[in-house]
């Protein structure tokens, strides 16, 4: 069976950034589940698997364009230290969830902080970053209808996986 939209897919992966650093892995998180065709994975990866089958093994090279897309520094601000009521400790690297205007949450990251100011980002830690996937398709099968429903691959317990 060759994957395809709305198929139920599990991946062993091993990612890295340009310079071969591993910046995920299954070993590390476990495989990749997704239904493909639903936008669960960024774009260039989910191209470049269409087609594929089980037991293959490829290596993807996915562009910051079809991944997380560039960095973009308006996302950076510094906000009061005040906006963050009852929280005693902020360090680089800390994350936290945020409303944007329109109310859609977004995930920020802090970057520096100090008694009076933090310093966020609403990047993706990979905006900016061209991805180099080596993959192999552990399964492809048909998504049952519970899988559809909820939008998730269910592991062999049959719950739902959410990486």
């Amino acid at each position: 069976m060759q994957i395809s939209n709305y198929k139920a897919v599990i991946l062993d992966y091993i990612a890295r950034d340009d310079s071969g650093e591993v910046i995920d892995s299954a070993a590390a998180n476990g495989p990749i589940r997704y239904i493909h065709g639903t936008e669960d994975l960024i774009p260039g990866l989910e191209q470049a698997l269409e087609g594929h089958s089980q037991g293959e093994r490829l290596q993807v090279d996915v562009p910051m364009d079809l991944a997380y897309g560039p960095r973009d520094e308006s996302l950076v601000e510094e906000v009061p230290r005040a906006n963050f009521p009852g929280i005693d400790v902020i360090e680089p690297g800390m994350r936290f969830e945020t409303r944007m205007d329109d109310g859609s949450p977004m995930l920020v990251t802090v970057i520096a902080a100090d008694r009076k100011r933090v310093t966020v980002d609403g990047n993706h830690p990979l905006a900016g970053k061209n991805l180099h996937f080596e993959l192999e398709v552990l399964e492809v099968r048909e998504a049952t209808s519970e899988e559809l429903e909820h939008g998730l691959v269910h592991d062999e317990a049959g719950t739902h996986a959410l990486h």
